[in-house]
C-alpha cells in the first residue's frame, strides 16, 4: 500500500519538472581574484543547494548569504593587487599583451597566497582523512593551481567554468580557433578583419599561447608544492573535465567552432527583476525625464577616483533634467545635486530592468555589459583594465555605446557623451536588437548549467563529448608531425628528381 501511495508523489514531481537526481556533495572552487567572479559562483552554489545538493565553496570573499547546506571557506590573500591600482595608468594601458600579462601575474600571486593561506590549510586538514569527500568539483579557471585538489580528494568528477569569456577554456579544451581568422578574446577585433588586424591577431594569439603555457607550468609547480610531486600536471587535470560552462554569447564574443564539451550559459547571473526598495523605486518611478545609472562594478570604486574627476561628474549631473543613481562608496561626498542619489550598493539587475532607465555609465566589465545588453540599455563606457578596453571598443564600433577616457576626462566630454546617447535613438534601437537576440535562448542559462552538472553526476563516461584536439600536443594540433613527415618525403622526392636530372645532363654532356 505504501508503494501505491508514493506513486502519485513521484508523478507530481515529474509533472512539476523536478529532476530526481540524488543529493551530491559538490565543491565549488571560486578562487579568481575578482568580487564579480565570487558573486557569480555563489549564484551557482545557491542554485545547486536549492536543487538538494550539499555545497562547499572555496571563495575569495566572505559569504554574502547564509544557506543551509552551503559551507564557505574564505581564503586569504586574493586581493593584494588592489593596493597597487592606479586608475589613470590603468585607463591608458589598453594593449592585449598588457592584459594577458596582468591577468597571469595576478593569477600567479593570488594563487600562491591562497594555497598557502591558513584557511586553505584548515580545509585540507578537515578533508584529508576522507577517502572521497566530494562527488564533483566545479572549478572557475584562471587560478588553476587548485586543480591539484582533484587527485588529492580522490578524483571526483570535474566541471570547469569561466565567468570571464572563453579564452582560458578554449586553451584548456582544444577549441582555440584559427590563429589568423578567429579574433582573440582579448582584442577588439571582429570578423571580417583587415590584413593589419589579421597580423596583429596572429601575434597576440601566439603570445597568448606562449604566456598561457608559461603560466600553467609555474602554476603546476605551486600545485605540486602543496599536493605532492606525483600530482599530474594542472593542464592534464583540466583537460580531463567532463564539460566546461562558459559565460559567453556570440553576439558579443564572436562565433567560433566549439567542442560539444563547451556549454554556453550567457547571462547566467542575471535574475528575474524584483521590485526595488521603496526609496529607490520611488526615485525611479518619479523620474519624468528618465534616469541614468552610474557604476564602476565591484572591483573598482567611484570613490577612489581623483577629486577633480568626481567633481566633473557632479557638475555635469547637476545640469541634467534626468535623475542619476551613482554607486559611490563614500557617504561623505560633498555637494551632491538634488537629482543625484548615491549608495555604496545598488541592486543593479533591478535598476537596469526599470522602464525609466535610459542610460548606463559603466566600466564595461563583462557581467555589467551582459546585464545592459539583456535589458537593452545603451551605455557610456569608461574602461580601466583587462577586457574592459576591448569590450568598450567593440560596443562603440557596433553603435551601442559612447566611450570616455578617464585619463582625459572633462565636463565637456561627459556632457557630450550623455547628450549623444540620450538624443540619438540609434543607440537604444541597436541595443534593443541585441537584447532580443541575447535573450532568445532555447533553455534558460541556469537550467542549462544545472542540467549539465547533474548530467555529469549521473553518468560515468564523458569521453564521447571530448574531441581529439583536447588531448593532442601543440605539434599535433598544427599538423607539425604530418607536415614534417610529408615535407621530408617531398624534400627527398625533389632531391631525388634533381639528382636524376643532373645525372642525365652529365651523361648527355659526356656523350656529346
Amino acid at each position: 500500500m505504501k508503494a501505491y501511495r508514493a506513486f502519485p508523489l513521484l508523478f507530481f514531481f515529474q509533472l512539476s519538472g523536478f529532476d530526481l537526481c540524488s543529493s551530491s556533495n559538490i565543491l565549488v572552487i571560486s578562487t579568481v581574484a575578482s568580487h564579480s567572479h565570487s558573486i557569480w559562483c555563489n549564484k551557482l552554489a545557491e542554485l545547486l543547494v536549492n536543487r538538494g545538493h550539499t555545497v562547499t565553496i572555496l571563495d575569495t570573499d566572505p559569504p554574502r548569504k547564509k544557506l543551509v547546506n552551503l559551507t564557505t571557506y574564505t581564503l586569504e590573500g586574493a586581493y593584494t593587487y588592489h593596493e597597487e591600482l592606479d586608475y589613470v595608468e590603468l585607463s591608458v594601458l589598453d594593449s592585449p599583451k598588457y592584459a594577458m600579462d596582468f591577468l597571469h601575474e595576478v593569477g600567479l600571486v593570488s594563487c600562491r597566497n591562497m594555497l598557502l593561506s591558513s584557511t586553505f590549510k584548515r580545509f585540507l586538514s578537515e578533508h584529508s582523512n576522507e577517502k572521497k569527500p566530494f562527488d564533483l568539483i566545479v572549478h572557475d579557471i584562471y587560478c588553476d593551481c587548485f586543480l591539484g585538489l582533484v587527485p588529492y580528494l580522490g578524483n571526483p568528477k570535474l566541471v570547469l567554468l569561466t565567468v570571464f569569456g572563453e579564452l582560458q577554456v578554449l586553451n584548456m579544451k582544444g577549441s582555440q580557433g584559427h590563429m589568423v581568422h578567429s579574433p582573440l578574446q582579448l582584442t577588439h577585433f571582429s570578423h571580417p578583419m583587415s590584413f593589419d588586424e589579421k597580423l596583429k591577431n596572429l601575434f597576440y594569439t601566439l603570445y597568448n599561447y606562449y604566456i598561457f603555457h608559461k603560466y600553467e607550468n609555474l602554476i603546476d609547480g605551486y600545485s605540486k608544492e602543496v599536493f605532492g610531486q606525483s600530482t599530474p600536471h594542472v593542464l592534464e587535470i583540466g583537460k580531463s573535465a567532463a564539460v566546461a560552462l562558459v559565460n559567453a554569447h556570440p553576439i558579443l564574443d564572436g562565433a567560433k567552432y566549439y567542442s560539444p564539451a563547451i556549454v554556453h550559459i550567457p547571462g547566467f547571473h542575471i535574475d528575474e527583476p524584483k521590485k526595488l526598495d521603496a526609496e529607490i523605486q520611488a526615485f525611479l518611478d518619479e523620474a519624468k525625464h528618465g534616469a541614468i545609472y552610474f557604476s564602476l562594478g565591484t572591483n573598482l570604486q567611484s570613490s577612489l577616483m581623483s577629486e577633480d574627476r568626481i567633481n566633473i561628474f557632479l557638475n555635469t549631473f547637476k545640469k541634467l533634467k534626468q535623475r542619476v543613481l551613482w554607486k559611490f562608496e563614500d557617504k561623505n561626498i560633498k555637494n551632491i545635486p538634488d537629482n543625484v542619489k548615491i549608495s555604496k550598493w545598488f541592486s543593479q539587475n533591478d535598476i537596469l530592468a526599470h522602464p525609466n532607465l535610459k542610460l548606463f555609465i559603466t566600466h564595461n566589465g563583462l557581467l555589467s555589459t551582459q546585464e545592459a545588453i539583456y535589458y537593452g540599455i545603451p551605455m557610456i563606457s569608461m574602461p580601466f583594465f583587462v577586457d574592459q578596453h576591448f569590450i568598450s571598443k567593440k560596443l562603440t564600433k557596433k553603435g551601442i555605446a559612447v566611450a570616455l577616457s578617464y585619463a582625459t576626462l572633462s565636463e565637456h566630454s561627459v556632457q557630450q557623451a550623455i547628450e549623444e546617447v540620450l538624443t540619438n535613438n540609434s543607440y537604444t534601437k541597436e541595443i534593443k536588437r541585441w537584447s532580443k537576440i541575447f535573450k532568445d535562448l532555447p533553455t534558460k542559462p541556469k537550467e542549462l548549467a544545472a542540467y549539465w552538472i547533474e548530467h555529469v553526476l549521473k553518468n560515468e563516461d564523458h569521453k564521447y563529448l571530448q574531441p581529439p584536439e583536447t588531448f593532442l600536443s601543440t605539434f599535433e594540433l598544427i599538423f607539425f608531425d604530418l607536415k614534417t613527415i610529408l615535407g621530408t618525403i617531398l624534400g627527398l622526392v625533389i632531391a631525388f628528381l634533381a639528382c636524376s636530372c643532373s645525372n642525365k645532363k652529365q651523361i648527355k654532356l659526356k656523350q656529346n
